[in-house]
């Protein structure tokens, strides 16, 4: 059997055209379209998601996406509603693919120029973990999407307050393709 059947049986043949035309409806952190994505997330080898999400940030609207992730904007706080330790998972991935990118010693500098008071995960607020997600996003956007493909696999639950509704359209449009393509292959 190959992987689109596979996938269409899971998801739906129907939806999974449907988020590959990018017409996914990311509203509600429960809805059918989050768990179609969740499924495509347990569907795809690590690495070829971290590149698809890699791509996919650099699309992200920079302010629509700041304006998500930071607390009070909108009187929301996606962050600041995770338990800590999935909190600090995330931070965790940010910081570790921003080293990744920019280098250890760069980040300590490049913590105090985002006003950072800390690069310790543990230690890390919401505001902290918006500020670096936010950083990223804007300015290593490969980065961001490594980060955002490790908390995807780990915690598919809680994307949605990590990217935001317009963020996850546009990575389930990205990896519902991704598998249209394969299977045509």
């Amino acid at each position: 059997m190959g992987l689109l059947k596979e996938l269409a049986d899971a998801v739906g043949s129907e939806n999974l055209q449907r988020l590959s035309a990018g017409q996914g409806n990311f509203d509600t952190p429960g809805s059918d379209d989050m768990h179609s994505l969740e499924e495509l997330l347990r569907n795809i080898d690590p690495q070829q998601l971290q590149q698809i999400l890699g791509r996919v940030a650099g699309q992200i609207d920079s302010r629509q996406y700041s304006d998500h992730v930071t607390p009070g904007v909108g009187g929301t706080n996606p962050l600041g509603n995770l338990n800590p330790a999935v909190l600090g998972s995330i931070a965790t991935a940010l910081l570790d693919r921003l080293r990744d990118a920019v280098g250890s010693g760069n980040l300590a500098t490049l913590a105090r120029q985002i006003g950072l008071k800390t690069t310790d995960p543990e230690e890390m607020k919401a505001e902290d973990v918006a500020t670096v997600a936010r950083y990223a996003q804007q300015n290593e956007p490969e980065a961001f999407g490594k980060a955002a493909a490790q908390v995807g696999q780990q915690h598919p639950g809680v994307l949605h307050g990590f990217l935001g509704k317009a963020a996850l359209a546009l990575a389930a449009a990205a990896l519902a393709s991704h598998f249209v393509k394969m299977d045509r292959r």
